[in-house]
């Protein structure tokens, strides 16, 4: 931190933090009182007057021409106002278009309700509007849906064979296709000691946030003025987006996210229902809101996981990595999501083919296809995961044949602390703690212990395994991080600091929350940058009326939250400074802001409260310095000047049950590297969370279409998440790694169990079952898949 350069011009400069006390403390979060005693504000909970309510006829068949829509009876039943086909919305918008600024990727359009043809199961084509939520849904049970079936195409295997289309407005189902090379890597191949490969296989599955989409729009006539009320965890986008598709001024169009039930990257695309709950309320002239039952989520919100890494590891004799070379195909579904695109699975994971290993020759090729399934969005550690689960389990796999051991083998191939700044393929890591991690995660677990009980309990017919994952993350969510991604986007975020004069202070920044614990760790922030209290400090967010910013995703909140947070609060902190050293007869740079007062450092007793200061700056001319400007706000913007990568490791202990083929997962340890910790409470919440989503995606879940294209996991029944039951004790360990160029030394980490934490559930089962000769390569690790392997 003491290296930081304060221009506040450039939106690139990190602010130094002062003297941090509230920084690094466990303060609870404030938010929590609100929402445990049931004070929260979603979505269901706003009501308007006269609002209506909407409900959606949704397609039964996976690909099929629409012949006819019978709509006479549902717009005769009671309470009714309107009911909408894609005749009703193409002349107010054409569907919600999607692409990206990327050579070679063909871009769709998806209506906002089917038009001609139907895509995929849960597609919209019809829209009733009614004066309440079961009168909408029993009229939508009334429209008649004449529909000519067409063969779908279900699988990406299917996808590439095919001749015929899953989506008959472009060219072919295989919509991206890209390969590279770095170094040598025909050399590496041929000259490897050790070869492994496999096709590892990531299964659909769905965010599953408790809190499901939805919308709310109330059109006013008299100021033409739009106002959306939406779960979502990116406002500004969402008003700049329905702005272009709607051909709405975005001055006309505000944005409201309430508080947001989860999101884990779902509530971060535009959504056709979005768009027309917006129509709706404008030609109606009343509010409509629309929210989705689970079944509709599953159905119709974006998918998201499926992908497919066919992975081969080249190593010398001593094991260490020569080559890699990857095939990754991601199947998108039937539509480009907006505005993230297929890419967001099989591009992203470009980021993680390496991860912390030093690797000089890489292959690699990048597929994205189209399939008559929902479409694929993001959800928490994007692409990340698929190739960490890969890469990991093919490095046990060679040091099963190596006769090392799980840790030795990495640290035979981590970036060490003497190779920073390592350059790899496509990324700079400026520092990290690899070597570190391994060595914590090592002496957490207990290895040879952990061998000894392993074999005393095969003895007894019980079968444990332990496995472990190294990882980095891509954080911060800035521009440099989004061209290493291959998104190529300019991004960044503001945030705004008032101190009144009474010296409390309200932040204003544009990255909403989703449960994260923003409001605390943003006034713990600002509350040592300006000397006051945390209590002294409010936080506030939600909507178009703050600070422009493109949101709450890729783990950026705390660097680019506080990044502009700093640099806003520096400014205040100047004024402050220089009207303390005129008070106080002192240098400025001797002055210290600390416990809400202003003294002289050294002399403690010399000294004057931050709430006199603020009174001076405002009212008082005479005790300011006369070239002051009387104001104590500023704005700021943050993007940091680099790609900013945590790191950390995973491991699980596991048992199998061999009769069964169910896997208990017995405790799982976390060693966690994001550079200082604004509140460790909240990192370990944040660690905690990622690790049940973990499980869940690496046992339990998994969105399953037949032959037929039919969705048969639509239900909790049938599609199963992790409960409190199935998520074990886990043990963390903090390293604090601070990042030289961004705010206070901060590192992103909210994605960083889902990136790696299924690697080490997967290799966990993989040792169990390692005596029996199975190797499994697919998620999740299902009763039935354990039984096929132990079988074959």
């Amino acid at each position: 931190m003491s290296g930081c350069v304060r221009d506040y011009a450039s939106p690139h400069t990190l602010a130094p933090l002062l003297r941090p006390r509230l920084v690094g403390a466990r303060i609870p979060r404030s938010e929590d009182a609100r929402l445990v005693s049931g004070r929260g504000r979603f979505l269901d909970d706003i009501e308007l007057p006269r609002m209506l309510h909407a409900s959606f006829v949704r397609s039964p068949l996976p690909l099929a021409s629409i012949r006819a829509l019978d709509i006479d009876d549902a717009r005769t039943a009671p309470g009714v106002g309107i009911v909408w086909t894609a005749e009703d919305v193409r002349p107010f918008c054409a569907g919600l278009e999607s692409g990206l600024q990327t050579e070679g990727l063909e871009g769709t359009v998806q209506p906002l309700l089917a038009d001609r043809y139907v895509r995929h199961v849960g597609e919209a084509v019809a829209v009733v509007v009614a004066d309440t939520t079961y009168q909408a849904e029993d009229a939508a049970a009334l429209v008649g849906l004449d529909l000519e079936p067409l063969d779908p195409v279900t699988g990406w295997e299917e996808a590439l064979a095919a001749n015929r289309r899953a989506n008959d407005t472009v060219s072919s189902n295989l919509v991206f296709d890209r390969e590279r090379a770095f170094g040598a890597p025909d050399e590496a191949f041929e000259g490897a000691a050790v070869l492994v490969s496999g096709r590892y296989v990531c299964s659909r599955v769905s965010p599953a946030p408790l809190e499901t989409r939805g919308y709310l729009a109330d059109y006013d006539w008299a100021t033409k003025r739009l106002t959306l009320w939406s779960s979502t965890q990116m406002p500004f986008v969402v008003r700049s987006l329905l702005a272009h598709h709607l051909r709405i001024a975005e001055h006309e169009l505000e944005v409201i996210a309430p508080d947001v039930g989860g999101a884990f990257g779902q509530k971060g695309n535009l959504f056709p229902e979005e768009a027309l709950v917006c129509l709706l309320s404008r030609f109606l002239q009343r509010p409509v809101r629309w929210t989705e039952d689970r079944r509709e989520n599953l159905l119709a919100g974006s998918h998201a996981k499926h992908q497919v890494n066919e992975l081969e590891l080249a190593l010398d004799a001593a094991g260490r990595i020569v080559g890699l070379a990857d095939r990754i195909v991601g199947d998108g579904g039937a539509y480009q999501t907006c505005p993230f695109t297929q890419l967001v699975e099989p591009l992203a994971a470009t980021v993680n083919l390496t991860g912390v290993y030093k690797v000089s020759s890489i292959r690699e090729r990048v597929q994205a296809v189209m399939t008559n399934t929902c479409p694929v969005g993001a959800y928490r550690g994007i692409g990340y995961g698929a190739p960490q689960i890969a890469r990991e389990s093919l490095l046990d796999e060679a040091a099963r044949r190596l006769a090392l051991s799980p840790f030795e083998i990495r640290r035979r191939n981590v970036i060490r602390p003497e190779d920073f700044p390592y350059t790899s393929f496509n990324a700079v890591y400026s520092e990290g703690s690899y070597l570190e991690s391994i060595d914590s995660l090592e002496e957490m677990v207990g290895w040879e212990e952990f061998r000894e009980r392993q074999r005393q309990a095969r003895e007894h017919g019980r079968h444990l395994g332990l496995g472990i994952s190294i990882f980095n993350e891509s954080t911060g969510g800035g521009t440099q991080s989004t061209y290493v991604t291959g998104f190529n986007r300019t991004t960044h975020d503001t945030s705004a600091v008032r101190m009144d004069p009474s010296g409390k202070v309200t932040v204003t920044t544009s990255l909403v929350s989703q449960g994260q614990g923003h409001a605390t760790a943003f006034a713990q922030l600002a509350a040592d940058a300006l000397g006051v209290a945390f209590e002294d400090v409010v936080v506030h967010a939600g909507g178009t009326r703050q600070t422009w910013g493109l949101g709450t995703w890729g783990s950026r909140a705390a660097i680019i939250g506080g990044g502009s947070i700093l640099r806003a609060a520096a400014v205040l902190r100047e004024k402050l400074v220089r009207t303390a050293a005129h008070l106080l007869e002192a240098a400025p740079e001797d002055v210290v802001l600390e416990n809400r007062r202003a003294f002289v450092l050294g002399s403690p007793a010399r000294a004057v409260s931050i709430p006199e200061l603020a009174d001076a700056i405002y009212f008082a001319w005479q005790k300011r310095p006369l070239d002051l400007d009387p104001t104590l706000e500023a704005t700021a913007a943050y993007d940091p000047p680099a790609a900013i990568f945590a790191n950390g490791a995973h491991a699980a202990v596991v048992e199998v049950d061999l009769e069964t083929g169910g896997v208990q997962v017995e405790r799982v340890y976390a060693v966690e590297d994001c550079g200082v910790m604004i509140n460790p409470a909240i990192v370990e919440g944040q660690i905690r969370g990622g690790i049940a989503q973990a499980i869940g995606q690496a046992l339990y879940e998994e969105l399953i279409y037949d032959e037929d294209g039919q969705l048969v996991t639509a239900s909790f029944a049938d599609y199963l998440i992790p409960t409190a039951f199935e998520v074990p004790e886990i043990e963390i360990r903090h390293l604090e790694t601070p990042c030289s160029y961004s705010p206070a030394g901060v590192k992103g980490m909210g994605e960083s169990a889902m990136v790696s934490a299924p690697a080490a559930l997967l290799n966990a089962v993989n040792d169990a079952l390692h005596p029996f000769g199975v190797r499994l390569t697919e998620v999740p690790l299902t009763p039935s898949r354990i039984h096929a392997a132990l079988a074959a």
